[in-house]
């Protein structure tokens, strides 16, 4: 990987860090449409033009899709589809919260069944996740 995908990736990751102390503050504010705005925009920054493909595949297909050098941008669509799943959840949008904490959750099991390094908060977060899902 050259330094300039490898800047381009950390610079990408520091902004999704901020979009989720963002969403997290909005959340805890109780301001819900502001934070499913912030996470829409940060879907759309993270994915890029390849969104609407990755909402349509089942989550082994878009690992397989992007492969093992976007593993970060898939971790990170996963910890978004998590924080929107709670502001459904604290809508009281049951049936769409457990969509998007499902959909994360099969992210992560893709990513680590593909080879891909999961990070300590990527595992903080299937465990606040796992709970969530219904079976």
């Amino acid at each position: 990987m050259s330094a300039v995908q490898r800047d381009y990736i950390e610079r990408q990751i520091e902004q999704m860090a901020q979009a989720i102390a963002q969403i997290v503050e909005l959340i805890r504010t109780g301001q819900f449409d502001p934070a499913l705005i912030v996470v829409r925009k940060t879907y759309e920054a993270v994915l890029g033009p390849l969104q609407p493909v990755l909402e349509r595949l089942d989550a082994a297909s878009a690992v397989e899709l992007l492969g093992a050098f976007e593993s970060d941008r898939l971790r990170m669509y996963a910890a978004l589809l998590g924080e929107e799943g709670t502001i459904h959840e604290l809508r009281g949008d049951a049936a769409r919260a457990q969509q998007c904490y499902g959909r994360a959750l099969a992210l992560y099991t893709a990513l680590s069944g593909s080879g891909a390094q999961l990070k300590a908060a990527d595992w903080d977060r299937i465990e606040l996740l796992q709970p969530k899902v219904i079976k």
